[in-house]
């Protein structure tokens, strides 16, 4: 261990004369350096020289600012002048290559009180820079998956319903005209508008189950599946085979949101891309995990072409990821595609 150290005393405790000390700075993992205010490094532990690939010999005595690029070396100048003259701590992060680094420079005063040595305290928080990120490209893609949702909502909306509201409008004029010139072909009329109205009622139901499924409290997730099932063959023209096994834990209501979503999703692009005529649904637990597949006999095919999913199942792996989750995809030209989805359930529930 190197116990090269400039005049020790200019420590709070003398670290030439406690161990504890010693082994207390040489197993931090963050980098520490004790230097002089024109910069000359009178210590640097193991960390420290790890971070400068260098041994803490040859350090000593060498200049703080020649181990940085011009920029940073006079950011960091800065910084120290700041320490310097206000005798207190300051506190930033700085980027070292791909690397993110938050930096703690602080002073040690000497007997007259005034700073006569510094200290910088050096942790990697690459990780948590990481993760951050990480988090807010999912926030983002969230956003826009919830805006495109919007508008193919409101595009449903335009386009269906308002095509059948302009025909409930010509047949109730029609109707109405009937009955004032005492027509007798206004039963028919009045048949053909009913029919309409229960078109609408019908798409209208499918959009209360694309913006909120049903309350799974008052459901199991089964019934409320097999439900969405039966809607999404009316509406879609697919033939949507769903199963489940007979006995399923108490599933709770965000992993139950999570698997209605995929199951919606999964439907929704099979009409998009597939050109199947059935898709097969089944709901298991096995091992402490909520499993989910939807299988359809469409066209498939080559993951090794797509390398991304779309974004409405990247939305959905993300929600499937943050859950402690996985959501995969499976498929090959000619041979259908598979969604394959997990989720564990806690213990205290699935008994």
């Amino acid at each position: 261990m190197n116990t090269s150290l400039a005049e020790p005393t200019q420590w709070p405790i003398d670290l030439a004369e406690d161990s504890l000390a010693w082994e207390l700075l040489e197993s931090c993992p963050d980098a520490v350096e004790l230097f002089d205010p024109d910069g000359a490094l009178l210590y640097v532990n193991e960390a420290a020289a790890r971070r400068q690939a260098k041994t803490a010999d040859e350090l000593l005595g060498v200049s703080l600012w020649s181990l940085y690029p011009a920029g940073q070396a006079a950011h960091r100048k800065t910084v120290v002048n700041k320490v310097v003259g206000s005798g207190l701590p300051v506190q930033f992060t700085d980027r070292r290559g791909d690397q993110w680094e938050e930096v703690l420079i602080c002073p040690i005063r000497g007997a007259s009180g005034k700073t006569e040595r510094l200290v910088t305290y050096t942790r990697d928080i690459t990780r948590q820079i990481r993760a951050e990120e990480r988090l807010k490209l999912t926030t983002l893609q969230l956003l826009t998956i919830q805006e495109e949702e919007r508008r193919r909502i409101a595009q449903d909306l335009h386009d269906d319903i308002g095509q059948i509201m302009t025909a409930l409008i010509l047949n109730l004029k029609a109707i109405q005209s009937g009955i004032a010139s005492g027509r007798g072909d206004v039963g028919s009329q009045v048949k053909e508008t009913i029919r309409n109205v229960e078109d609408m009622m019908r798409h209208i139901r499918q959009v209360f189950y694309e913006l909120r499924p049903p309350s799974f409290t008052a459901l199991p997730l089964a019934k409320v599946l097999e439900a969405l099932c039966a809607s999404l063959a009316l509406s879609t023209g697919l033939r949507v085979n769903f199963s489940s096994q007979e006995q399923l834990p108490p599933i709770p209501d965000v992993q139950a949101t999570a698997l209605y979503r995929l199951v919606q999703e999964g439907v929704n692009n099979v009409v998009k891309h597939a050109k199947a005529a059935s898709v097969w649904i089944n709901l298991e637990y096995l091992d402490g995990e909520v499993i989910i597949s939807l299988e359809d006999d469409g066209q498939g095919f080559d993951p090794s072409r797509r390398t991304r999913f779309g974004m409405g199942l990247q939305g959905l792996r993300e929600r499937f990821f943050m859950l402690s989750g996985n959501l995969d995809i499976e498929s090959a030209p000619g041979k259908g595609t598979r969604l394959y989805g997990s989720l564990p359930i806690p213990k205290s529930i699935a008994v």
